[in-house]
């Protein structure tokens, strides 16, 4: 879409994070980043936290990805984009659809960067985990894929779902 909207691209992006950001933090995650435009990183905080609070978090993180697929096919802003001249040219029937990859483990939080430039970041293989399972969620045609431990952490009254 960055080649059809040019330096729109930068509107798209943002009305799509103003819908992340805002139910993940309703879901009690923590924003973290935008890698390349079109990832997002989200975090939640497990770490000392007992069985049944862990379980509820993963469910939290989960439904949160719910919400946001649902607002997006519900928001009015980005349906604009389904009538896209270029958009419609280059991606007949264009929708905004998203993907999702969940995993939990530990990461390393801190500030990555230089005196010109730091940004706040996660360094760790389960931050990688989770990019891979968002990129084989496109690739498969799903809209999220969820790792095994991140399965078993939610609570038995999500799994039916």
């Amino acid at each position: 879409a960055t080649d059809v909207l040019k330096e729109k691209v930068m509107v798209f992006v943002n009305q799509v994070s103003e819908i992340v950001h805002g139910i993940c933090d309703t879901y009690h995650g923590s924003p973290n980043k935008i890698i390349g435009g079109n990832s997002f990183l989200v975090v939640w905080r497990m770490r000392g936290r007992d069985p049944e609070l862990r379980a509820k978090i993963a469910d939290m993180a989960v439904m949160s990805f719910v919400c946001i697929t649902i607002e997006v096919r519900k928001s009015n802003t980005l349906a604009t984009y389904r009538s896209h001249p270029g958009l419609q040219q280059r991606f007949p029937d264009f929708r905004v659809t998203l993907g999702f990859g969940l995993h939990c483990g530990w990461a390393i939080e801190g500030a990555i960067g230089s005196e010109y430039k730091i940004d706040a970041s996660y360094l760790s293989p389960n931050v990688n985990v989770a990019s891979q399972l968002e990129a084989a969620s496109g690739q498969l045609g799903l809209w999220v894929l969820l790792s095994n431990y991140m399965v078993k952490l939610c609570s038995p009254d999500l799994l039916p779902y």
